[in-house]
């Protein structure tokens, strides 16, 4: 999928070894390669790229040097879609040569040589890639498994330990993606693999812990006019947001708000079943049973909402008394429900299933 990059992203928790044996039980896998990746980010001290949601960096190997960057254009479920362009560049190369990618990739109001003339390095990420090709669902994946650090200067190194699944190849034309993605979580979860949600990039990450700070979140307005459906799905995108900052952060003000924000969506979701909105759904031989799996989602979803709830005043508490030590722990038991409850699969599962109403 030539200068495009649709990938769904997951944290992980468990060991890589035998990922491939895992995978060939989903579907056919090609032969396993490991190679070690040094990536550096590049921005200028104003963010002006990251106020585009572009993403700069150089990337180094054994064999291989090039220059990328890409262009955000949604984030869905932990399914990533941005335009993604790669040049090869020679090894002493220091800074990216912006002049060499297509022109119009950046806003007309960019000025292309005073961009680069600012840019510096923003971050390091480091990391060991296993990867091999996974045929399904006539598409073909590339599965990569990533195990290292984000570095950021004044930070202790963050650790990295993340899923991707690429989409290669497939006849699936853009508006069947989250079908697609969706049947894939579903082969993901029923052979247990240990995942995660991963609603930042590597290098949205590196961004906020640079920053070191928590963002401001005004809820007025921001629901108004919105039908039932719609609303369900603005909350699902506010939940990822502030998961993803409370996960870098473990600021207990926004795991309040966390919880907040679960509680109304189950609210919603109890609202869908009552209105029999089944009978709407547009897809009548998709496979999939919309009352089923939404009953499947909101058992998961409210399970894992009640072991927040339990650790929420902990969590509050370490906080204010700065002890990092229990607060990491408490928060490591949220990501223990997280995981044992799969919610890596509801954003982009109800999504999908919202998707196919009237």
């Amino acid at each position: 999928m030539q200068n495009r990059e649709v990938e769904l992203k997951f944290g992980f928790c468990g060991s890589s070894n035998n990922l491939n044996e895992i995978f060939s039980k989903i579907g056919k896998v090609g032969p396993e390669v490991c190679v070690k990746l040094d990536n550096t980010y590049f921005d200028t001290d104003s963010k002006d790229l990251f106020a585009i949601k572009c993403g700069l960096r150089i990337r180094r190997s054994d064999d291989f040097s090039e220059q990328t960057i890409k262009i955000k254009d949604e984030s869905l479920g932990g399914l990533h879609k941005r335009k993604e362009y790669n040049l090869p560049i020679e090894p002493d190369v220091k800074i990216p040569e912006l002049e060499k990618f297509p022109k119009g990739i950046l806003p007309d109001e960019y000025d292309i040589s005073d961009i680069k003339a600012r840019l510096k390095s923003v971050c390091h990420i480091n990391f060991t890639r296993r990867l091999f090709n996974l045929d399904i669902f006539d598409s073909t994946f590339e599965v990569a498994c990533d195990s290292g650090y984000i570095e950021v200067d004044g930070q202790p190194r963050y650790p990295l330990n993340e899923l991707e699944v690429e989409l290669k190849r497939t006849e699936v034309r853009d508006d069947g993606f989250l079908r697609l993605f969706s049947m894939l979580c579903t082969e993901l979860a029923s052979h247990n693999l240990p995942l995660l949600l991963e609603p930042f990039s590597k290098m949205h990450r590196a961004t906020l812990l640079q920053r070191n700070t928590v963002p401001a979140v005004d809820l007025h307005g921001v629901y108004e006019n919105l039908s039932l459906v719609e609303y369900t799905k603005a909350l699902i995108v506010r939940f990822e947001h502030l998961y993803g900052h409370f996960i870098l952060s473990h600021d207990g003000a926004l795991f309040i708000q966390i919880c907040s924000v679960l509680e109304c969506l189950l609210f919603c979701l109890k609202q869908l079943k009552k209105k029999n909105i089944s009978d709407f759904v547009v897809i009548k031989n998709d496979p999939v049973n919309y009352e089923d799996d939404l009953k499947i989602i909101t058992r998961l979803l409210k399970d894992f909402f009640k072991s927040c709830i339990h650790q929420r005043k902990s969590i509050m508490v370490y906080c204010l008394k700065q002890n990092r030590d229990k607060l990491a722990n408490a928060v490591l038991k949220v990501r223990e429900s997280e995981r044992e409850n799969k919610i890596f699969l509801i954003p982009l599962k109800l999504r999908y299933l919202l998707s196919l109403i009237v």
